[in-house]
């Protein structure tokens, strides 16, 4: 009985620890379950927190920049001022201007501001849209992408670098031209005026004149120049004191200049200047058929060897022209005619007379500006008993490509003609002076 009773009391311990073991398994279990699971509030915090974090993220992406960033929408309104298309639909409430979208606005703000340009000031825009498309900067006729895995080389049709040629080539090597051809024309209608004592005569009239100048210039940009110039003037006036004639020769010259140099250093040749100068038409007294003057009566002849100096002044060379200083040159007065040697103060009979003395010619061409140039002529030659001394000027105003207004001032001193110095024709001065103011056409090739 008594080992009953300590069975039994072993059996009801045991159950009572194994019981005691499984409640604390089990308080163990649920505790570490109440550890895995978060807080369901604390969750909430967190996700709301995130989700406000990407709205900042996404408005801070789409936030307008302050100022005005580059942006090829606004093209239209910085280029040359044009009509567009779009605009006008826009301005006459054709569009719908109401899409919130940024990069839209832009374009309906511009359309806006083309809309009041071409309200307020329509002088201003010049050109159309098909004038903007025209000039081939925008291309409608590409529709194919390029894309990055296509070469450049395949896109090109086949063709080759070397020509085509049917039999041999044969190579012709041709030297340069260093020849330069050019000329000027004019008729011109115009006013003149000259001294009474004129060396070669004539009258304050309205004359009409036609000018001729060729140039044939040969430079092979090294060494040797070679200039050639021919002007030819001639102009006829009507008179009222001559009773034998209606019409009296007044602008009257024949001169060829011709001027061969070898470049010593810079801007300084050795030169050759020879000049020949003589009139086309007859001059004739007045009220009477005697001739005072004709073609080879007189004829001058100056060879001058000499420095030459080219001049070239200005950014675009806008001053040009020639110096030439001759120490010693030969002056040669030819009178053909008879009857005329004594008229420029040669012995009966005689035919030339030769002279020596220093000689400088001045030659510039100056380009005002677009519409006026003037032309300079400068001459003086001494054999230290008598001076000659021509200054030819010639003012250019251009109208337009055609017509043109010319002013020639030409003063002139001359004491070599001894008839004209013993006091028969002098009249108190051997300063003479030649004054004309055209109006005209003129040509140049």
């Amino acid at each position: 009985m008594k080992c009953l009773s300590r069975l039994f009391l072993i059996c009801l311990v045991t159950l009572f620890a194994t019981s005691a073991t499984k409640a604390m398994a089990d308080v163990k279990h649920k505790s570490e379950q109440n550890e895995a699971t978060p807080d369901t509030s604390q969750v909430l915090k967190n996700y709301l927190e995130a989700l406000n974090s990407l709205v900042k993220e996404r408005d801070s992406l789409s936030a307008e920049v302050p100022t005005i960033a580059p942006n090829a929408y606004y093209y239209q309104m910085f280029s040359s001022p044009a009509l567009y298309s779009a605009s006008l639909h826009q301005a006459m409430g054709q569009t719908d201007t109401s899409n919130p979208d940024l990069q839209l606005q832009r374009i309906f703000a511009s359309r806006k501001m083309l809309s009041m340009l071409y309200g307020r000031a329509p002088q201003l825009v010049t050109h159309t849209e098909s004038d903007i498309l025209g000039q081939a900067a925008i291309r409608s006729d590409i529709n194919d992408m390029l894309q990055t895995s296509d070469k450049l080389a395949d896109k090109v049709a086949a063709a080759t670098l070397l020509p085509e040629v049917d039999g041999e080539v044969k190579v012709i090597t041709r030297r340069p031209n260093f020849w330069k051809f050019s000329g000027t024309s004019s008729l011109q209608f115009a006013q003149n005026y000259i001294s009474d004592n004129w060396y070669k005569g004539g009258e304050t009239n309205w004359i009409g004149n036609f000018d001729l100048t060729l140039r044939a210039n040969y430079n092979d940009q090294r060494k040797i120049t070679w200039e050639n110039t021919l002007d030819a003037q001639l102009g006829f006036q009507t008179t009222e004191t001559d009773k034998n004639r209606t019409f009296r020769p007044s602008h009257n010259l024949l001169r060829y200049t011709t001027n061969a140099g070898y470049k010593a250093w810079k801007n300084w040749y050795y030169s050759l200047l020879v000049i020949l100068q003589t009139q086309i038409a007859p001059n004739y007294q007045k009220n009477t058929d005697d001739i005072t003057s004709k073609i080879l009566s007189p004829l001058e002849v100056t060879v001058a060897p000499s420095m030459k100096y080219e001049i070239k002044w200005g950014k675009k060379q806008q001053f040009t022209g020639q110096l030439n200083v001759a120490p010693l040159a030969m002056k040669v007065l030819y009178v053909h005619d008879d009857d005329l040697v004594t008229n420029f103060g040669l012995p009966k009979g005689k035919h030339q007379k030769t002279t020596f003395g220093p000689n400088i010619t001045l030659n510039t061409t100056w380009k005002i500006c677009k519409q006026i140039t003037w032309i300079n002529r400068m001459y003086w030659f001494s054999n230290f008993d008598y001076h000659i001394w021509e200054w030819e000027n010639k003012i250019d105003f251009t109208v337009t490509k055609l017509i043109t207004a010319n002013l020639h001032l030409y003063p002139r001193f001359d004491n070599s003609n001894p008839n004209y110095r013993s006091g028969e024709q002098h009249d108190g001065t051997y300063l003479m002076f030649k004054e004309l103011l055209s109006l005209g056409l003129t040509y140049n090739f």
